[in-house]
């Protein structure tokens, strides 16, 4: 669970953590009122997993492509997860 900007308490589950984005807030589940994430920081925790996923694209090799996708989702959400913090909407 990742704590509320607004209560300081769990907001929101690891999951939802992983699909939220700057457009769409979610409340919290303690004090329900909305939270999300910032696009600046959301694009910075996207950006080196995008480049993985861009190199894959001048690979022929099926291994290469795949396994650069894959490290690319990975670094993607593993940023996501730990680097991007909530902030009030």
């Amino acid at each position: 669970m990742y704590q509320c900007p607004h209560c300081g308490k769990p907001a929101i589950t690891f999951l939802r953590k992983v699909i939220l984005g700057p457009g769409a807030p979610v409340p919290c589940q303690t004090c329900e009122k909305t939270v999300k994430v910032s696009f600046p920081d959301w694009l910075k925790a996207a950006l080196p997993g995008a480049a993985f996923m861009v190199a894959a694209l001048f690979f022929d090799s099926d291994l290469a492509v795949y396994g650069l996708g894959l490290i690319g989702l990975a670094l993607m959400i593993g940023m996501h997860v730990l680097r991007v913090p909530l902030v009030k909407e």
